[in-house]
Parts: C-alpha cells; structure tokens; sequence
C-alpha cells in the first residue's frame, strides 16, 4: 500500500488534518487503533473560541482562524453536516463582584484590540438572550458573538467522509506499530495491524496519547517520559432531552459564583462541567464517585435553570471523563519532529477550536515542505533537547 501521507489519530485532529492533504491533491490514509472519535474528541466541552486565549498574540490570532476554517467550511458544506451551532458565547458577571467584573471587562478590551467580535451586553440583552436563566438584576455579560459549539463526533465522522469521497482511506481498529526507515532516519513506512504503508510522510495526531505513541513509533522509551505534555481529565455531564425547552442557546459561563459553564447538547439536553470540578475526579474514578460530583454540576446547573431538573436527572445522565492534552508551555505543538525526517506531530489543547487551521497548515507544511509563518511560533524546533 502507497500513500503520499499517513495520519495516525481517527480524532478531530487528525481526520481534519487528513482532509486537508487530500484537499491538495495528497493519497491519504488514517488509521486509528479504536473508532473513529472514540477518545477526546466524544469528550470534549467542544466550545469553538478566541474568547479565552487573549493572554499571547499569535495563540489568539491561531484560534480565532480556527474559528475562520469552521465559517469557511460551513458556507461549504453547511452547519448541519458539520454539527455546528454558531450561536456565540456569553460570559456572566455581576457588576458589584468587583474582581471577576474587572477581570472579564479586561478580557473585551483585549479581545476588541484584537479585532475578535464581541461585545458588552447589559441585563436586559441578557434576559432577551437567555430567557431560561435566573439572572440577578445587576448580571451583564461579555458576548463573543462569533463563538460557536459543535458535536465534535459528527464533525470527524463527516471528515472522515470526505477523505474518502477525496480518494484516501479511513482505517478504524487498526493500530500503528513502528516505523519504517532508512539509515539517514528518512521515514519510509508505518507498520500496521493491516500490513505495511510505503509513505515517506507520518502525522501524528494522538491527542493524549502522543508520547506513547511516539515511542512505540521510534523504539525509544524516552518520549513517553520526555516529550512536553501534561494529561489533564476533565469531567463533563450530559443531560437527558430537555424538550419542550431549550433551556440554553449558546455557550454560558459564570464568572464568579459556583464555576459553571453549559451549552446546548446536540441531543437536546445540556452538557455542564466547571474547572474545579475536574479536579475531584480521575479517568479510573469509580461511578459512584462520578455521580457525586456529577450531581453538583447538576445542583449548580438548576441553580441557574430553576426549569431543569437537576440532581433528579442523575441516572438518567451520561458522563465523560475526557483526557485533555496540555503541552507544557500552554501553546500547540506542530510541525515536523526535529531529527526524524518525514516525522510530524499535532499536540494540543483546544483541538476543537484548532483543527481547521492546524490542519491546513499542516498540509502546506507537508505538501510545500515551507513552514508557513503563522505555523513558525508552534513547531517543535522551540522545546530544546526534544530531537
């Protein structure tokens, strides 16, 4: 089997990426060891958005492109097939919390400097926005109106899709198992569970499992170890059908207060989950221990939402713990790995958020052999020793 590019990784990631190569003309395959969106990508928040990355320039401006790709792709394909809510996001803040008011305020300054879309919305735009919501008269909000949410597992699946109508192959259940090179270190092969693929260029797009991957790939035990990033769990409830109501529109989230942020699942239920509660649990945390703190984000979500059940619905939800890829200084990792020629990686955060424009640049990379320059601060030549 010969192919011009090997992706490994069935996630978003690595099946946007592979789109993108097939785009330009690239005889692809992906291969993934399980199914196809089975690891983090089914278990994300899956908030597309700028809106939280004001703190670095060029990190912005990578997702607010991300957020390009995803308005380009859907003027293409439309929402639906793609599993996209364009509906923007709302963060919520009392105006006599003086902290967490001067925090998010600071945040529209920044973003607005930047150019992102967003905006101040006072308690009567708030209401009309959110009518499901209990606010206190003195809530306003910072409304970044070119945000959106998407089923992420749809969004693969339709990828997956189009790789294949583009002429490339899609190969679930199928691990990787080593690389095939010649002696100056030039990739020549992937080792599978289904033969041998002649290809003198490998992605990889393993999420949380990159290191290991890595290792496997090379025979050396060091990456496992050595390569810099962290694997963060987070928790996510999702809520039974919450019909008639849709009992949020956008993506919400409260600043100060019980930490919370919801969105509108895709099964028309409610997807909740907090950043203090990711703390409270572990990949292998036992059910019961899941519903404990489950059943806080739900009496905090009812707090919010006096029309939905709450606690009551505990049983009838479904839970994910997500493992989330952190390299270690907080920005993407992509580009080719430093030492191991026709070797490239994807690592990072946000990959929701990311995969549009970290896929595109990947295929230039890859087809033109140039680093574009919106590319250059995030590859792998800036972590020293990692080659």
């Amino acid at each position: 089997m010969n192919f011009d590019a090997v992706v490994i990784g069935g996630g978003i990631v690595g099946c946007t990426a592979a789109f993108y190569l097939a785009r330009r003309g690239q005889k692809v395959a992906v291969v993934e060891q399980d199914k196809l969106a089975c690891g983090t990508s089914s278990k994300s928040f899956a908030w597309i958005n700028g809106t939280s990355k004001t703190a670095d320039e060029d990190y912005h401006r990578l997702n607010a492109l991300g957020l390009t790709g995803y308005a380009e792709l859907a003027a293409e394909f439309g929402e639906k097939a793609l599993g996209l809510n364009p509906a923007g996001s709302l963060q919520i803040v009392r105006r006599g919390d003086d902290t967490n008011i001067k925090t998010v305020r600071d945040k529209l300054d920044q973003l607005q400097a930047y150019g992102y879309p967003s905006g101040w919305v006072d308690n009567h735009a708030l209401r009309a926005l959110e009518p499901h919501l209990s606010l206190p008269d003195d809530a306003e909000g910072l409304f970044a109106m070119g945000d959106m949410n998407l089923d992420a597992p749809k969004f693969v699946h339709f990828m997956a899709e189009q790789v294949r109508t583009l002429g490339g192959t899609v190969m679930e259940g199928c691990a990787a198992r080593s690389l095939e090179a010649r002696d100056d270190g030039q990739v020549t092969g992937l080792l599978t569970d289904a033969g041998t693929m002649n290809t003198e260029t490998i992605l990889v797009a393993a999420g949380p499992g990159t290191p290991e991957v890595l290792s496997a790939l090379t025979g050396y035990d060091g990456f496992a170890a050595r390569f810099p990033m962290r694997k963060v769990p987070g928790l996510l409830v999702r809520s039974p059908d919450t019909s008639p109501h849709q009992l949020v529109r956008r993506v919400v989230y409260f600043a100060g207060g019980p930490e919370l942020h919801i969105l509108p699942d895709f099964n028309g239920g409610l997807k909740i989950g907090a950043d203090d509660t990711d703390g409270m649990v572990e990949p292998d945390s036992s059910l019961d221990d899941v519903k404990r703190v489950a059943a806080i984000l739900l009496a905090r979500a009812q707090e919010r939402l006096p029309g939905f059940a709450g606690p009551e619905c505990v049983d009838d939800c479904t839970f994910t713990i997500g493992v989330r890829p952190y390299p270690a200084d907080g920005h993407s990792l992509a580009g080719p790995l430093p030492g191991a020629p026709g070797l490239f990686v994807i690592a990072t955060h946000s990959g929701i958020t990311l995969s549009p424009e970290l896929g595109r640049l990947m295929a230039d990379l890859i087809a033109t052999g140039r680093t574009p320059d919106t590319l250059q601060p995030f590859t792998l030549s800036r972590i020293e020793g990692l080659g």
